[in-house]
């Protein structure tokens, strides 16, 4: 049986440190990544919200109820007007 030592290769410095300032720039690049992508995520939840209020807004259709001695009226409410941004 050999000693563990000796069975290990030794690494030329150059080599190692190349590998290491490989490693680093992959590590850095997909930092890169993940941050862009975590931004693409939150600006399309936004903007996902944004058209959803728009189209839900949309469907909304105020009506005034009046109720007196002859009877219940119905109108759309022109006062207010969810949709112009109020």
């Amino acid at each position: 049986m050999q000693n563990k030592e000796q069975e290990q290769a030794s690494v030329p410095y150059f080599i190692h440190e190349g590998q290491m300032a490989r490693m680093e720039r992959i590590i850095r690049i997909l930092a890169i990544i993940l941050a862009a992508l975590m931004i693409v995520t939150v600006g399309l939840f936004i903007v996902n919200n944004v058209i959803w209020m728009r189209y839900t807004d949309a469907q909304v259709q105020l009506v005034r109820t009046e109720v007196s001695n002859d009877g219940v009226h119905q109108q759309p409410d022109q006062d207010l007007n969810l949709g112009e941004g109020a």
